[in-house]
């Protein structure tokens, strides 16, 4: 069943909600902006309520990924469906594997299997970038901010109030979620040489 959850998952996060809700207002994510289908690039290219209704989406279908999973195979199968659901959005089989980001449907899936730790990560995520002016490095800080939870957690025996309830399952979630969105925030972040000049250039 845990195969099968992530699976499941997998095809809910690759469903193209934000390219369908930005096509009803005649705008193509993939061909304008960044050409990046998600939040950022449908508030820049469609404003506040295209990006607002995106996010809205993405986070439901994480939070729907999520609750798939635990019908099929309790917080095993929650945790694998969030996971499957983020790889879907980020590695999307609809755009030859070439999806958003995976941050909004990582607030959905965090908030099915671990609402008390959203807090820590929106706040990490709003310092970082104030503090560093990139999007990119303000989400690379809030992934190491979910590892290092996911260590501190047991250790202090918090409750996660979700369907992920053990250590292990923490980690694994937190470890597998970096591992499939870093590549993506790193590359257009100030860390990626490749990035500082093309920006460079286009000064």
């Amino acid at each position: 069943m845990t195969v099968i959850a992530l699976l499941l998952g997998y095809l809910i996060g690759s469903v193209p909600t934000a390219a369908f809700l930005a096509h009803r207002k005649g705008i193509d994510l993939r061909t304008e902006g960044s050409g990046n289908p998600g939040t950022k690039n449908a508030l820049g290219t469609g404003g506040p309520i295209l990006a607002a209704a995106v996010l809205v989406v993405e986070a439901a279908k994480g939070y729907g990924a999520v609750w798939v999973g635990s019908a099929l195979g309790d917080d095993i199968g929650a945790v694998a469906a969030g996971i499957g659901a983020v790889a879907g959005n980020v590695y999307n089989v609809w755009y030859r594997f070439e999806g958003g980001k995976g941050l909004g449907i990582s607030l959905g899936v965090l908030a099915g299997l671990w609402p008390v730790v959203l807090p820590v990560i929106l706040v990490v995520i709003v310092l970082g970038a104030l503090l560093t002016r990139s999007a990119g490095l303000a989400a690379i800080a809030a992934m190491a901010g979910l590892i290092v939870s996911a260590i501190v957690w047991p250790i202090q025996n918090w409750s996660t109030f979700g369907w992920a309830s053990t250590g292990p399952q923490l980690l694994v979630l937190a470890v597998a979620m970096t591992a499939i969105m870093v590549w993506k925030h790193w590359r257009d972040s100030p860390l990626n040489p490749a990035w500082r000049s093309a920006r460079k250039t286009s000064v």
